[in-house]
């Protein structure tokens, strides 16, 4: 009988483990994994059920005789055919019963005194033909406290029980002990060699003192001697009795345990991976879009200050034909035609510099207005292509990991697919299709609404042809009146100076009212590309914002982990 201390200690360490595991299922389900949550709640009704032995191995290899013989009753079906095609968990009960649990499990009670500590295992044949036995193999491997591996004592060499192996070590860490069955069949050097040939291939597998028995069945149903099976009853003994088992058990859920950690530490990396491209593409885009609104402002300050100066060549030619027009034998001339009501006058003269003036600046203008806008225009299309490359770039980068991942990667994948549907949305008018995009294929004119893109050519235009007869319209009428008032002898040089200033002014006007119109009208269109990325960065900022907690809460559970692992072997060393 155990010291009552240890049960007090027992006790205290289940109940740490309990709540460990239950804040551990809360937290795997909280990161949306479909497998995980089950495999935690079966660790934590495995805290209050027997020492759990699962025994596995290829088709005929004698795993149901095995635990047959071991628990002296005729429980598991012997056939010439494969037929364990259902796990089997057999586990004690007063009263003998057999419920199918799932369409592959059935739960098999029996009256042994040996189930009062352990419950076994017996699964379907790793190379049988049998539907869905290794999934059901393997999704039960992961709540075990000891694996048996059976293999016929005269081939212990088939390739799928040794992948198993590989699973059960290399996922789960789970203690394996091997046994050669049917050792009636194979002779005794036989079984020395194969028994040494298996230890060097466990070691190989990473188990150092891989533990192996040689058993037949046969024997120990006819109760024939050298049958094997006293060797694994008291190794057993030696492992369930005393309470030490309890402790194994602990160990082994703390195994599995941490297990899960790696598989959420693994996955958590690689969203964060995800997650720190994704903000990398996210912060290109922006800065893209930062620095294509510059490089679109440098542009139309080019242009405006190239329809300025087209401006000032036409003002300076009306300037000179003003100033020359003044001479006194010209106006002389002009004064007495208009005076007989001849056509040449100085009403007509003054119309006829306006005129000019104006026919000079606004054809100029047209030509740099129309080239502006293409030039424009072709530049927003490379942003756009680029941008578009950018999302493709997001959507080819997907997340790749177990079913952890699989929640993830969709809802990524859909503020992807809302970003494409926005860009969708924004439909170009068909004239501009036809006209300016070449690439029928090509997406990018559709991140901008047509109502934003389309009309920039005509705007300009409009703007700087309703902008040119806002200011020359009435530009001339006060050097008429003055004109007219016959004051030209004492103000010749104050008219010439109120020419050029009203030039001056009105260039001045042009060029801030243009200048004003143009950066609005750039800046809607750049936050209307914005605008079609907000779903990519809002998943971005909550993504951020989701990670952080949840490898925080990792880091507490792995110390949580370490300090009850620490207790549980410290009280196996007591026990």
């Amino acid at each position: 009988m155990k010291h009552p201390i240890i049960d007090d200690r027992f006790i205290i360490l289940k109940d740490h483990l309990e709540r460990f595991l239950k804040d551990l299922h809360a937290y795997t389900h909280d990161l949306g994994s479909p497998n995980l949550p089950s495999i935690v709640s079966e660790l934590r009704s495995g805290l209050n059920e027997p020492f759990l032995f699962v025994v596995v191995g290829e088709v005929k290899s004698g795993k149901s005789s095995f635990i047959n013989a071991l628990l002296g009753e005729n429980i598991c079906p012997v056939d010439a055919a494969p037929c364990t095609d259902v796990i089997q968990e057999i586990v004690h009960s007063e009263t003998p019963y057999e419920d199918a649990i799932r369409p592959f499990l059935k739960k098999v009670g029996r009256p042994l005194e040996i189930l009062k500590t352990i419950a076994i295992v017996d699964t379907p044949g790793t190379n049988t033909v049998i539907e869905n036995h290794q999934e059901i193999t393997r999704n039960f491997i992961p709540n075990s406290d000891l694996v048996l591996m059976v293999f016929q004592a005269k081939n212990p060499y088939t390739q799928s029980a040794w992948d198993l192996l590989d699973y059960i070590r290399e996922d789960w860490r789970k203690r394996t002990v091997f046994i050669l069955q049917q050792a009636d069949l194979a002779r005794p050097d036989e079984i020395e060699t194969n028994m040494t040939r298996v230890r060097e291939l466990a070691i190989q597998k990473g188990i150092e003192q891989p533990r192996i028995f040689a058993t037949s069945a046969e024997r120990e149903l006819q109760q024939q001697p050298d049958s094997g099976f006293d060797q694994v009853r008291r190794f057993i003994r030696q492992t369930v009795t005393g309470g030490r088992h309890y402790h194994l058990k602990l160990s082994s859920i703390l195994e599995s345990a941490s297990q899960v950690l790696e598989q959420v530490d693994l996955a958590l990396a690689q969203r964060r991976e995800q997650f720190q491209s994704d903000e990398a593409v996210v912060a290109t885009i922006r800065t893209r879009l930062e620095s294509g609104h510059q490089q679109s402002a440098y542009e139309l300050r080019t242009l405006i200050q190239r329809l300025t100066e087209a401006y000032d060549a036409a003002a300076h030619q009306a300037t000179d034909r003003f100033s020359q027009g003044l001479a006194i034998g010209k106006l002389f001339g002009k004064s007495i035609r208009s005076t007989l009501g001849r056509k040449t006058s100085i009403k007509n003269w003054l119309t006829g510099i306006q005129n000019d003036f104006e026919k000079a600046l606004q054809a100029k203008i047209d030509a740099l207005a129309e080239e502006g806008a293409d030039h424009f225009l072709e530049g927003l299309h490379q942003l756009l292509r680029y941008l578009l490359d950018e999302l493709d770039e997001v959507e080819g980068h997907r997340l790749k990991g177990d079913d952890l991942l699989l929640r993830i990667d969709r809802r990524r994948m859909d503020v992807i697919a809302t970003v494409r549907a926005k860009m969708a949305e924004s439909v170009m008018e068909e004239h501009f299709a036809t006209d300016v995009v070449k690439d029928s294929d090509n997406m990018a004119p559709s991140l901008v609404g047509g109502s934003a893109l389309t009309a920039l050519g005509a705007f300009l235009l409009t703007v700087t042809h309703g902008l040119f007869f806002d200011i020359t319209g009435g530009l001339l009428t006060g050097v008429g009146l003055f004109l007219a008032g016959g004051v030209l002898f004492v103000r010749k040089g104050r008219l010439i100076q109120q020419f050029q200033e009203s030039l001056a002014e009105g260039k001045a006007r042009f060029e801030a009212e243009l200048t004003d119109r143009l950066s609005q009208r750039l800046s809607l269109i750049y936050d209307d590309i914005d605008r079609n990325f907000l779903p990519l960065y809002e998943y971005v900022d909550q993504e951020k914002n989701r990670i952080a907690p949840l490898l925080a809460q990792l880091d507490d559970f792995r110390a949580q982990h370490q300090t009850i692992a620490t207790k549980v072997g410290t009280e196996l060393k007591i026990n």
